[in-house]
């Protein structure tokens, strides 16, 4: 690799676009170079419902890191969510005849991708859990080892092809290219999961406007992949109806005042409100607000418990949680989560860093930092095995085309 090498993040949320400028200076080295934020109003719990107003919400998002960074951004690495991603875990194996080769571990990978998917889902991501070598699990790295036979276990993350695609189209809109799409609870694990978490046992929640992403790691290795329908937007949404207030004010109140328990509210303490259609403000008592939150903050904590149950009754076990994104900055929001999952739980920030200006220092640019963290490992060549890769679907359908047109012309 170069000297050094700029890497961009692109994290399309539900209420936010944020783009994350980064020079790669080696192993695990990163400078945050510039940081550029827009309004996202075009998407809807991590799906595109307007291609016109995403595009332009990551142009604007784009040229602000532009400004910062002092660079121009010609591709991005981008983040998806929503609730169309799944998961599940596969299993490949190949014959050996003495030595494991590099050949070999890609032919078992690509083995363990050969499931059955309906017509409109693609493979987004083929990540390695463990090898297997004629028997003896737990290996790490197979190549050069005696054996006669290879199995890998990997975790498979998929997504709907049209919701990818219109991703896509929202991102070359803003004439920019595509490096290479992430599944975003992926990339936030990079940024604030230590390696003992890992191995110990993790539930990672990164708590977004319009959902939460969830990812559960043991043993090293991510298990479980999942998005919850549910994150701060609807909290805000909750604080609107209730007390009859815009949805921006309702978000000012909820950042300032809010609380996920009552605990940690003074009850003699008042806030002013201005409802809908009334001039004078209004003052409530602030204990009012967690009233109002607490229900939808253990709603989503109990669905994350679900997840972690079902884990667990497959043999996973998780013994710590980690909270990220915006809605694990709301006041008594671990302390909740401690009660309804009975596990530790601490609020995750982007590590390892090179950060002079404090810009990416906050749970709300986590998965952003992930990104370039993923990024990086790419870059540097930390993946000597390639990873078996579909062309997205509409380049496979184009594909196709193209051969069929050539059996025609011979």
């Amino acid at each position: 690799m170069a000297k050094s090498e700029i890497v961009v993040a692109l994290d399309i949320g539900t209420t936010k676009v944020c783009t994350l400028v980064g020079e790669v200076l080696g192993e695990d080295q990163i400078e945050i170079l510039g940081l550029g934020s827009a309004p996202s109003t075009g998407m809807r719990k991590g799906v595109v419902t307007d291609i016109a107003a995403t595009a332009s919400a990551i142009r604007d998002s784009i040229a602000a890191a532009e400004r910062m960074a002092g660079v121009h951004i010609a591709s991005v690495y981008v983040g998806i969510t929503g609730e169309h991603i799944e998961s599940l875990n596969s299993r490949g194996s190949v014959p050996i005849a003495q030595e494991i080769t590099e050949e070999h571990v890609y032919q078992a990978r690509l083995a363990a991708r050969q499931i059955t998917l309906e017509a409109d889902r693609e493979i987004l991501h083929n990540l390695t859990r463990q090898y297997i070598v004629d028997g003896q699990e737990g290996v790490r790295h197979p190549i050069g080892m005696s054996a006669s036979r290879l199995e890998v276990e990997t975790h498979l993350v998929t997504a709907a092809t049209s919701f990818v695609e219109n991703v896509v189209k929202c991102v070359q809109r803003a004439r920019v290219e595509i490096e290479e799409i992430i599944v975003e609870p992926l990339a936030t694990g990079l940024a604030v999961l230590t390696d003992a978490e890992r191995q110990l046992g993790v539930a990672l929640a990164d708590i977004g406007g319009g959902t939460t992403d969830v990812a559960l790691f043991a043993d090293g290795a991510i298990t479980h992949t999942t998005i919850i329908p549910v994150g701060g937007n609807h909290v805000t949404n909750d604080l609107s109806m209730a007390f009859r207030i815009d949805p921006e004010q309702a978000e000012r109140t909820k950042v300032r005042h809010g609380a996920a328990r009552v605990e940690e509210v003074d009850p003699s303490e008042y806030i002013e409100i201005h409802m809908i259609g009334e001039e004078e403000a209004r003052e409530i008592p602030r204990r009012l607000l967690p009233e109002i939150i607490h229900p939808r903050m253990h709603e989503l904590f109990a669905l994350l418990r679900e997840h972690i149950d079902t884990a667990a009754a497959d043999g996973v076990r998780v013994s710590t949680c980690v909270l990220s994104g915006g809605g694990s900055q709301l006041v008594g929001a671990v302390e909740l989560a401690e009660e309804v999952l009975e596990l530790p739980v601490r609020v995750g920030r982007p590590r390892e860093l090179i950060d002079p200006r404090g810009t990416a220092d906050s749970p709300v640019y986590a998965t952003a930092a992930g990104m370039l963290q993923f990024a990086a490992q790419r870059t540097v060549g930390r993946r000597p095995v390639p990873e078996p890769r579909p062309l997205p679907g509409a380049a496979v359908r184009l594909l196709f085309a193209w051969l069929r047109g050539l059996r025609k012309r011979s």
